[in-house]
């Protein structure tokens, strides 16, 4: 009996090593966009803000080292200065979409919601993926054509930092929302 056991695991290694995987992300280029500018600000609290910060960053790195384990290729963006982070962001998107070496945008916000209803503070984790567009074409001549990516919004992933019933933070180990949220990439990208 042991011996039939182990020969069916033996053939079952052997198949599986004959028949390679095809990882169709390997190679795929992910800009990953964090920090000052897409978090909540807070006036007079800068340790507040730092807080949101050094969340939003963590996440991020954390999130392009596991892509990185899954196959990407990524690019991570950390804005320090609310005030140019537009600008800083856009040059950084366009030069990589210009040079066609980008296939989507993470962007990582981590905001605070309060009003009658809500107080909490969460981070969410949006996926975009980079269309390949054609523009400009005269329909009649097929003339003036050129090629463009846009981006289009494939969706969220919401993870609640401090519980608004409890008021207590969320005891999820952050490694388990980084993974969760590189499947959700992994699966769109497939």
């Amino acid at each position: 009996m042991f011996a039939k056991l182990l020969i069916v695991s033996f053939m079952l290694f052997m198949a599986g090593c004959a028949t390679p995987q095809n990882n169709t992300v390997e190679g795929k280029k992910l800009l990953i966009i964090a920090g000052e500018g897409l978090n909540t600000t807070y006036e007079n609290s800068p340790a507040a803000n730092s807080f949101l910060f050094e969340v939003g960053k963590t996440f991020a790195t954390d999130l392009g080292l596991q892509l990185e384990e899954l196959g990407f290729d990524s690019f991570l963006f950390v804005s320090k200065d609310s005030a140019t982070y537009k600008q800083e962001y856009q040059r950084a998107v366009n030069r990589l979409m210009a040079d066609e070496t980008i296939d989507g945008v993470a962007e990582i916000k981590v905001l605070h919601t309060k009003n009658e209803s809500t107080n909490e503070i969460a981070l969410y984790a949006s996926y975009f993926t980079t269309d390949l567009m054609v523009k400009g074409c005269d329909l009649r001549t097929s003339k003036n054509c050129y090629k463009v990516k846009e981006l289009d919004k494939i969706g969220d992933k919401t993870y609640q930092i401090v519980d608004q019933k409890t008021e207590q933070f969320n005891t999820t180990p952050v490694s388990e929302m980084v993974m969760d949220t590189a499947l959700f990439i992994y699966r769109a990208e497939l």
